[in-house]
């Protein structure tokens, strides 16, 4: 089992299969009904621009550089975790108040979350592949994978 240590943004400790991105995810186009802002009320990737179109977050360790797009990002984040559609955990090279808003509403006003770390590491998308069982803890900010 491969090790990684990050910095802990959000707490809690989870696992799940990787979904990983090279490309920047914004959040409100991706789990928005097209045509208007409503929450599609799933974690499916709705975005059409992006390569994870038509994925399914739900339960997985979403990887990704970045989150790109509006401030409704945390209240999007926030329905996907109210829905039960939320990602396992999130491990993101570079993360923003937007991004961590909706997993700490979540975990105060819905009494569950997921965990978020932030590994700044240019060999990230080298050392995390889709389909690695991830287990991250977002407490120590320690990354444990497995092939």
């Amino acid at each position: 089992m491969e090790k990684l240590q990050g910095r802990p943004v959000v707490g809690g400790k989870a696992e799940g299969k990787a979904l990983v991105t090279r490309m920047p995810v914004n959040f409100t186009a991706s789990f928005s009904k097209p045509g208007n802002i409503l929450a599609s009320r799933r974690g499916v990737i709705l975005d059409r621009h992006h390569e994870l179109f038509k994925q399914d977050v739900k339960g997985r360790v979403l990887v990704f550089p970045a989150c790109i797009g509006s401030t409704f990002t945390g209240m999007m984040l926030l329905q996907v975790i109210d829905d039960g559609a939320a990602p396992a955990a999130i491990v993101v090279q570079q993360t923003d108040s937007l991004l961590v808003s909706g997993p700490i509403l979540g975990r105060a006003w819905l009494g569950h979350s997921f965990p978020i770390v932030e590994y700044r590491g240019d060999d990230l998308f080298e050392r995390i592949r889709t389909g690695d069982r991830v287990e991250v803890d977002g407490d120590s900010g320690e990354i444990a994978i497995e092939r």
